[in-house]
């Protein structure tokens, strides 16, 4: 059987950044993850950055953690399908963070993953972002533990595929950072 066929549950928490930071923030622990990437300085919205990223979680007063978990409705399905799933439901959570930051004067948005707009970023020729009203960085990029993140606000882990199998579920994970109203930033004031 091909195909990928899965339900989605969508999981929020709710915690204060200093908490957030305490917890779950390591940026030198994440860094070292970051350098062995392939996007490591080849994407906008992957370090090494021009700016302190505790600078940044530090304008904010809350991170309100969204997750979409991919639960297939049987066990022995399509690993490229399940890959595919997820790419769609990554466009689905930007979608939904895009929106609560639109909502939300002063909020910032927290990719799951990556940046993926552009098929090939500007960064690579030293070019600016072409899109900076759209890119954003993700909490690893930023020094968060996702898997921690995951577990201990989300109550679930993340699971992986091995060995040819599926796990029980897979997630995605990214967040809107809210400010007290005055102390938010632009991804453009950070470029």
């Amino acid at each position: 059987m091909s195909g990928f066929e899965y339900t989605v549950r969508e999981l929020e928490a709710w915690v204060s950044t200093e908490d957030y930071l305490q917890d779950c923030v390591d940026v030198p622990k994440f860094y070292a993850f970051c350098r062995a990437c392939k996007n490591y300085g080849v994407t906008w919205s992957c370090p090494p950055f021009a700016f302190d990223p505790m600078d940044l979680w530090h304008r904010y007063r809350t991170l309100r953690l969204y997750a979409r978990m991919l639960v297939p409705n049987y066990p022995g399905q399509d690993i490229q399908a399940a890959i595919s799933a997820l790419r769609k439901e990554k466009d689905a959570s930007w979608k939904k963070l895009l929106g609560w930051e639109s909502e939300t004067p002063g909020s910032l948005a927290l990719s799951a993953g990556f940046c993926s707009l552009c098929d090939s970023c500007a960064r690579t020729s030293g070019e600016p972002c072409r899109a900076p009203e759209r890119m954003r960085y993700s909490l690893e990029a930023l020094g968060g533990d996702v898997g921690l993140s995951a577990e201990k606000y989300l109550g679930q882990p993340l699971l992986w595929i091995q060995n040819g199998n599926l796990p029980k579920h897979l997630m995605l994970v990214g967040a809107l950072l809210l400010s007290d109203g005055k102390a938010g930033c632009t991804i453009e004031s950070l470029l």
